[in-house]
């Protein structure tokens, strides 16, 4: 495609030295520039694009779309001046692959918690009637057969539009993304057109790192229904929201506010999707709902309180797509478990070891919910916080861990650039004084997993949280392999045999 049939939708551009070159690719990272490529710079909060024009032209752009034109630049360069680069690098992927989101019907999940296993719920219940389906989200991204591991929960702009196109050539018919207030705060959902959004719950003290207040936050959620939902090009669209947020109503007046359909669930009397009863056992959910005055039971292998809601707006979707009862029902049979969502970790023993994700103070507490559901004899958590992350949320998180469980120990999570006994000492100015009996301190993670594994005994229950899938653990220079699934099976299978050679000893 030419430069000038590309840059044609660009609004508010101002064009010098315009060569109507072939143009052979878009990057915004000049590392990834190659000859006859387009080259925008965007500015994020680390790093600014246009710093890097000159890098980018020697790799061989011929055109860069700027905020500002540079000082000195080669004439045989064409210059895009523009108010956003972000808009205009959206507008330029959805041309350059033939705008890929109007031929997929798109499902966006947005809130603190609950997205990843709402996308893996829904992406089931969707592959159970037979179609194909892409996947955009924390753990991995899914085109056809391929699996992909995430770099963001939402990727760039350009990167998803890229990806959807790459669906649409393998037939799939629907894609189904997790949206985070990072992507819609930094624009990478622009241009993307939904066919439906939902609303998963809404928690304070979450990304105010970045978003500095809970107002911005909140409202930083709400833009994807009053602004990119509402300005997809689709003529059906939805909202799913959840009744049983205290903030449910502002999400709903901002639907309305711009004409967007929505429907609600969760156990308010005046919910759509209406949660009657429900039980929480190792084995699953056991979920009674009411639709239209019509009861209707629902069993998944997956458990714990948060996959209730997540389950609730599995149903929800299908209720707006006329999904038949029995496939539901398959479906949520057939997802086994979400990796580092309230998984187990079974290698034989007699007590449970669960991972889970919970990293908010409202993630834990819903799963120290769950947890005392299944009714262990005792309840040992291991947790830590993130560093360089909202620093408000430790001491709640202390507080709660050491009320609800029977023993805690606080341990070193993602410190990336901050120094782990400063976070752990924000986690303890939470815990009251008459709980400090109930926790110990081993900063060291792989030796904290083994500890409180160790303390286990016949029917406790092992909680690992904050980290769930990852793979890795950020510290202040490097990155390096850990997996809390991998480490608590080794820690399980050393002491089983530990056991075995005492037994055999004695």
């Amino acid at each position: 495609m030419r430069l000038k049939e590309l840059i044609k939708d660009i609004k508010k551009k101002k064009v010098f030295n315009l060569n109507n070159f072939e143009v052979e690719g878009i990057a915004y990272d000049s590392r990834k520039i190659k000859e006859n490529y387009i080259f925008v710079a965007l500015k994020g909060s680390k790093q600014d694009g246009h710093n890097f024009i000159n890098e980018a032209i020697e790799r061989g752009a011929k055109c860069i779309i700027v905020n500002k034109r540079p000082s000195i630049i080669p004439t045989d360069i064409t210059e895009i001046v523009v108010e956003d680069t972000k808009r205009a690098l959206s507008e330029i992927a959805n041309t350059y692959y033939n705008f890929p989101s109007k031929k997929l019907n798109v499902v966006g999940i947005t809130g603190t918690n609950g997205k990843t296993t709402t996308s893996f719920i829904i992406k089931k219940i969707l592959d159970e009637q037979g179609f194909n389906v892409g996947l955009i989200g924390t753990i991995w991204y899914e085109i056809g057969e391929r699996k992909i591991v995430s770099t963001n929960t939402t990727p760039e702009s350009l990167d998803l539009i890229e990806m959807f196109s790459e669906m649409v050539k393998t037939n799939c018919k629907w894609a189904v993304m997790e949206v985070s207030s990072h992507g819609i705060d930094q624009k990478r959902i622009e241009g993307i057109d939904f066919d439906v959004g939902i609303f998963t719950n809404i928690a304070p003290h979450e990304h105010l790192d970045y978003h500095k207040t809970f107002r911005n936050y909140l409202n930083t959620k709400l833009l994807f229904f009053t602004k990119y939902l509402k300005e997809s090009s689709k003529k059906e669209k939805y909202a799913i929201i959840n009744l049983d947020s205290p903030y449910s109503k502002i999400f709903i007046k901002g639907c309305e506010k711009v004409g967007i359909k929505w429907i609600s669930t969760g156990r308010n009397k005046n919910a759509n999707i209406k949660l009657i009863s429900y039980n929480i056992e190792k084995e699953g959910n056991f979920l009674e709902v009411e639709i239209e005055k019509e009861r209707l039971n629902f069993k998944s292998k997956i458990s714990g309180l948060g996959n209730i809601y997540n389950l609730l707006n599995g149903i929800a979707f299908s209720y707006i797509y006329k999904v038949p009862y029995e496939t539901i029902q398959k479906a949520f049979l057939k997802i086994e478990n979400v990796p580092g969502r309230f998984e187990f970790i079974n290698e034989g023993q007699d007590f449970s070891v669960i991972v889970d994700y919970a990293h908010t103070h409202h993630a834990l507490h819903n799963l120290l919910l769950s947890v005392k559901n299944l009714k262990p004899r005792k309840i040992i958590v291991i947790f830590g916080c993130g560093g360089d992350r909202d620093k408000s949320k430790r001491p709640l998180m202390g507080k709660i861990a050491t009320k609800m469980a029977d023993f805690v120990i606080i341990t070193s999570d993602n410190p990336r650039t901050e120094d782990p006994m400063k976070i752990i000492k924000d986690i303890e100015n939470g815990i009251p004084f008459y709980l400090r009996k109930k926790y110990k301190i081993i900063p060291d993670r792989k030796k904290a997993i083994f500890e409180g594994i160790s303390m286990a005994k016949t029917n406790d229950c092992v909680v690992i949280a904050g980290k769930g899938h990852e793979a890795f653990q950020i510290l202040k220079d490097v990155t390096i392999p850990f997996d809390d699934r991998e480490e608590a099976r080794k820690a399980i299978k050393e002491i089983i045999n530990k056991k075995i050679i005492e037994e055999k000893l004695f």
